[in-house]
């Protein structure tokens, strides 16, 4: 078995069901996104499970792109955001009132308040992106997954999430269509068993165990393989031309404003801050006035 970084993305399949699976382990990725913005535990724990369930989901997807999932809500969170790139590099961000946010009170997905919004969308590099409303009637967004999937027209599947802030683990299961197993009850009751040895999963024993390890705890009895793992890293797709972008989306007008207002307190650059890695891109202004020739 290939041995890659601490942070992996790692499939397995069960021989004698149809059934699939992932495991992901986020440690570097999720001590750099901590790093940057040095979070609230709680706020930290929740926005690294997002990184797990997006590198999760972009694994279930079977187009070239990057998927994201975002939660929105006018409450003391006012962003959560997780994106995976089809090359596997993963970046994550929160937007938050310091003020609001109780930093011990665990966060309830479905207490977030009415205006919260869940979604997931997938930017493929070929066509249109679409995106998909993830219903927030569960506590935890493992459970809001597994419900999202149990009532869309695809293959039930399940999700388990842990993290403690500056490592995190997820797992996510997924029905396949029947080949092994062709009576529906059957294939239904094989399911139910599996969310049940998958519930039996420790935040200590997550954290802490290897994949191998994990798989043989929890599913000894079942005849399970685990394919070689592939690396996953932090990493950012921001650049100067993405820059450019941005400032062309604003319209010449508000950049004149803009530039009148820097001009105005002696700055002689635009600047365009990334807030996921904090990479700073800078133009004058002449430049900036010849983007929109």
């Amino acid at each position: 078995m290939t041995t890659v970084s601490k942070d992996f993305r790692q499939r397995f399949v069960f021989d004698k069901i149809d059934v699939r699976g992932c495991v992901v382990k986020l440690q570097e990725t999720a001590e750099a996104i901590q790093s940057t913005h040095h979070y609230p535990a709680n706020l930290a724990n929740l926005l690294n499970e997002f990184a797990l369930a997006a590198t999760l989901l972009r694994d279930s997807i079977k187009i070239d792109g990057s998927l994201t999932i975002q939660l929105r809500t006018k409450g003391a969170i006012d962003l959560i955001m997780a994106d995976c790139m089809a090359n596997r590099q993963v970046r994550a961000i929160a937007e938050y009132d310091a003020q609001g946010l109780v930093a011990n009170d665990t966060l309830h997905l479905n207490e977030l308040g009415d205006g919260a919004v869940l979604a997931i969308t997938i930017s493929p590099d070929a066509g249109e992106r679409y995106q998909s409303i993830v219903p927030i009637e569960h506590v935890t967004l493992a459970a809001c997954l597994e419900d999202y999937f149990q009532r869309s027209e695809q293959l039930p599947s399940l999700f388990s999430l842990h993290s403690d802030g500056e490592n995190a683990l997820g797992i996510a299961l997924h029905a396949l269509p029947k080949e092994q197993i062709k009576d529906d009850a059957l294939a239904h009751d094989h399911l139910q068993r599996l969310k049940a040895l998958l519930g039996t999963l420790s935040k200590e024993e997550a954290l802490s165990l290897s994949a191998p390890e994990i798989l043989t705890r929890l599913f000894h009895e079942e005849s399970c393989r685990l394919f070689d793992a592939q690396a996953v890293e932090f990493g950012c797709v921001c650049s100067p031309e993405k820059s450019i972008e941005a400032i062309k989306a604003l319209g010449q007008e508000d950049i004149e404003a803009l530039i009148g207002e820097q001009e105005s307190q002696g700055n002689e650059h635009l600047v365009i801050d990334c807030h996921f890695c904090f990479q700073r891109y800078e133009f004058d202004f002449t430049q900036v006035r010849g983007f929109f020739d």
